[in-house]
């Protein structure tokens, strides 16, 4: 069998593996759309109904969208148990993350003007914009790479109380029941107690950096027993205690190249998280000048993890921005348009 057959043959069997999620009545249009949205990869509509012959009405293909006759969430985990039966693993390595779209109109769904935390040179702190918080999933495919496959994206409704924190925890309880084991990866702005204790509660795994000044204590010394309550945190770890750690130094195979790398870590209570007890890295990289970096603080809830191991794992988060790029710029989300937020991502009870 040619190549080219082996590509169409697997194609066709991932397709039919997800038109399950996808009403029998308009699974052909479904599978006309996406084909058109493959060929034409810009996310207009009208250009992927021109790509393709179209054996319907056009009317039809934007009844489709506008009517919602697709469940988003049936067809992500549709995606979800695609990718797992194509990588299979026990433990599944899930990442959060947001981006922002800018965008000219004032008005429409999700709009509004938002802190662009990218600080890039050609842009300004407040943009005006569409806020999308995604979840992906990281496969390791051989030694020191990965690949992140995005599940779902949730657009953040530009006023109200359902923002951020909130769409993280709807994107991963709506797959966590589909997981065996879960393992969350996100960055300082999401590790805050009000997703990470719930998460924990759920045997979620979570591995996150964190503000270096975050309040972190060695475990209290045993103490004679005497009345009153037990001390809960022992000495804190500050940055003369961080810096008196032994170090490791070491070449790893990181953000797609061997970088040399220097660690220090210990067990500590983390105070944000009511003293549940994390391995905290403090980790340096050395850059072409020969001096190190400022050090990063990474946190993760599973402590028989080795400094290294924390420093490996976290570093595929990285594949969410790369991502973020191709999404934007080459899969059709900056050109991305809808009347309403209702035929993307319907109404949450």
């Amino acid at each position: 069998m040619s190549l080219t057959a082996s590509v169409c043959l697997l194609l066709s069997e991932w397709i039919s593996f997800l038109l399950v999620a996808v009403p029998p009545r308009s699974r052909r249009t479904f599978v006309e759309l996406l084909i058109g949205c493959m060929l034409s990869p810009e996310g207009w509509v009208t250009r992927a109904i021109g790509a393709i012959c179209r054996e319907a009405h056009w009317t039809t293909y934007y009844k489709l969208i506008e009517r919602a006759h697709v469940s988003v969430a049936d067809l992500s985990i549709r995606l979800l148990h695609l990718v797992h039966w194509v990588f299979p693993a026990e433990l599944v390595n899930l990442i959060i993350d947001d981006t922002l779209v800018p965008r000219t109109a004032r008005s429409g769904p999700g709009i509004g003007i938002k802190h662009d935390h990218a600080r890039k040179a050609n842009r300004p702190t407040f943009l005006n914009s569409q806020c999308w918080v995604t979840l992906a999933l990281v496969v390791r495919v051989r030694l020191g790479s990965a690949l992140t496959v995005p599940i779902r994206s949730w657009l953040v409704e530009a006023s109200g109380q359902r923002g951020k924190l909130w769409v993280a925890r709807q994107l991963i309880d709506s797959v966590r029941g589909h997981v065996k084991e879960a393992r969350l990866l996100i960055d300082a702005w999401f590790m805050r107690k009000s997703l990470i204790l719930p998460m924990l509660e759920q045997r979620v795994r979570i591995i996150g950096q964190v503000r270096r000044d975050t309040a972190l204590f060695l475990p209290p010394e045993p103490q004679p027993r005497r009345r009153g309550r037990k001390r809960k945190y022992g000495q804190r770890v500050d940055a003369a205690l961080a810096a008196a750690l032994p170090a490791q130094e070491m070449e790893l195979m990181l953000y797609g190249k061997v970088q040399r790398v220097r660690m220090r870590s210990v067990i500590a209570l983390a105070r944000f998280l009511r003293g549940v007890p994390v391995r905290a890295v403090w980790c340096e990289m050395q850059q072409e000048d020969g001096t190190w970096s400022r050090p990063r603080l990474i946190l993760a809830t599973e402590t028989d993890l080795t400094a290294r191991d924390v420093v490996e794992i976290y570093a595929t988060r990285w594949g969410i921005e790369p991502l973020f790029h191709n999404l934007k710029r080459w899969w059709g989300v900056g050109n991305l348009w809808q009347q309403s937020k209702e035929a993307l991502e319907p109404r949450a009870p």
